[in-house]
């Protein structure tokens, strides 16, 4: 049974924030690893350790696939 937006209540409503901020805030961190800008009269930042560039891209991973998984579920 699919669903519009305007038919989930609200707890339906924040689940579905909840997984959009996950989505972003687990990107945010991924960029910050990878794709920070030098700056002039600035140090280069020290390059991030495998571990924490597997970890930023696991999690990135798994808020993706929450979010469609939580979208799914909700919307049909």
């Amino acid at each position: 049974m699919s669903r519009t937006p305007d038919q989930l209540d609200e707890e339906e409503r924040a689940r579905l924030r909840r997984a959009h901020i996950r989505l972003r805030n687990a990107s945010s961190a991924l960029e910050a690893l990878t794709a920070t800008p030098k700056q002039r009269g600035r140090w280069d930042p020290r390059p991030p350790t495998e571990e924490a560039l597997d970890g930023a891209r696991n999690e990135l991973r798994a808020a993706w696939d929450a979010l469609w998984r939580i979208e799914a579920e909700l919307l049909g």
